[in-house]
C-alpha cells in the first residue's frame, strides 16, 4: 500500500476528481425499481438511497484502513471541543425554521419518516467521508507542511465539494444561479467541517451534523401531502446574496478556528 499512497499524494489533485466521480457515479445508480413491489416509490428511493451510500462509505473507509490514513481521517471517537459546533446548530434549526409551523408531519407513515432519517444520516456519513475523511485528509497530508499547503488543503477540498453540486445543474435539474448559490454555501459550510474535524480529531460531529442540516432542510418530504421535490429549481439574485451574507459568518468563524490549531501545530513542532 506504500505505493499506493505514493501514487496517490504524488497526485491528490487528479486522485480527488477521480475518487468524487466514481463515488457519486455509484450513489447514483437508479435501482429504487427493485423495490417498487415492496413499497411505494418514496420508500424505494429512500431505500436505495441509504443502501448505496452506506456501502460506497463502508468502501472508502475501507479504503483509509487500507493505506494507514484512517485516524488521520478522524475516524476515532476522541471529540475535544464540542461547544464549537453551536453555529451550525443555530444554522441546522434555521433550517428547519421554514417549516416549522407550517407543516404536519404525516405520523401515519412511520417506515417513511424512519427511511427518511437514515438516508439523510447515510448522506452526511457518504459525503463527509469522501470529501473531507479521503480527499481532505490526502491534500494534508501532501500539502500540511506549510502554513500556505494547510490553507490550500482545506479550502481547495471544501471547494470541489462545493463543485460537485454542478451535478445537479449538468443534469437540467437547477439553474445556473441556483448552483453557484449551493457551491458557495456548500463550500462555506466544507470549510467549517474542515476546523470541526481539525479541532475535534474525528470526523464524527461532521457528519452528524451535516445530516442533520439535510434534514432539518427536507422536512417537507415527510410532510402530509408532501414528497420528494424533483422540481426545476430557482432562485434570485437577491436571494444568492441573502444566502452567502446568512453563512459567510460561518465561513470566517471556521478559518478562525483554523487559524488558531495552525497556531498550536507550528507551537508543538518547535518544542519538538
Amino acid at each position: 500500500m506504500n505505493q499506493t499512497r505514493k501514487f496517490i499524494l504524488k497526485r491528490p489533485v487528479i486522485f480527488s476528481l477521480a475518487i468524487i466521480i466514481i463515488s457519486v457515479a455509484l450513489t447514483s445508480i437508479p435501482l429504487s425499481f427493485l423495490f417498487d413491489s415492496i413499497c411505494g416509490q418514496q420508500e424505494a428511493e429512500y431505500i436505495v438511497g441509504i443502501l448505496e451510500q452506506t456501502v460506497v462509505s463502508v468502501i472508502l473507509i475501507l479504503f483509509l484502513k487500507k493505506i494507514d490514513y484512517l485516524k488521520k481521517a478522524g475516524f476515532q471517537r476522541k471529540c475535544n471541543e464540542l461547544w464549537i459546533l453551536w453555529p451550525m446548530i443555530c444554522f441546522i434549526l434555521l433550517n428547519a425554521s421554514d417549516y416549522l409551523g407550517s407543516v404536519a408531519i404525516d405520523k401515519s407513515k412511520p417506515l417513511l419518516i424512519l427511511l427518511f432519517v437514515l438516508v439523510y444520516l447515510s448522506t452526511g456519513l457518504f459525503e463527509e467521508t469522501l470529501c473531507r475523511g479521503v480527499v481532505f485528509t490526502v491534500m494534508l497530508e501532501k500539502w500540511g507542511g506549510s502554513k500556505r499547503g494547510y490553507y490550500s488543503a482545506i479550502l481547495l477540498s471544501s471547494l470541489i465539494f462545493g463543485l460537485t453540486h454542478f451535478i445537479h445543474y449538468i443534469l437540467g435539474d437547477s439553474s445556473f444561479l441556483y448552483t453557484v448559490t449551493q457551491v458557495i454555501y456548500a463550500s462555506f459550510v466544507g470549510v467549517f467541517f474542515c476546523a470541526s474535524m481539525i479541532r475535534n480529531r474525528s470526523i464524527y460531529p461532521a457528519m452528524l451534523l451535516h445530516g442533520l442540516f439535510d434534514i432539518a432542510g427536507s422536512l417537507k418530504e415527510i410532510a402530509v401531502n408532501g414528497g420528494i421535490d424533483k422540481s426545476y429549481k430557482t432562485t434570485t439574485l437577491d436571494e444568492t446574496v441573502v444566502c452567502v451574507i446568512i453563512l459567510l459568518p460561518l465561513f470566517v468563524y471556521g478559518l478562525f478556528i483554523i487559524r488558531k490549531e495552525y497556531e498550536k501545530h507550528v507551537i508543538s513542532q518547535k518544542e519538538e
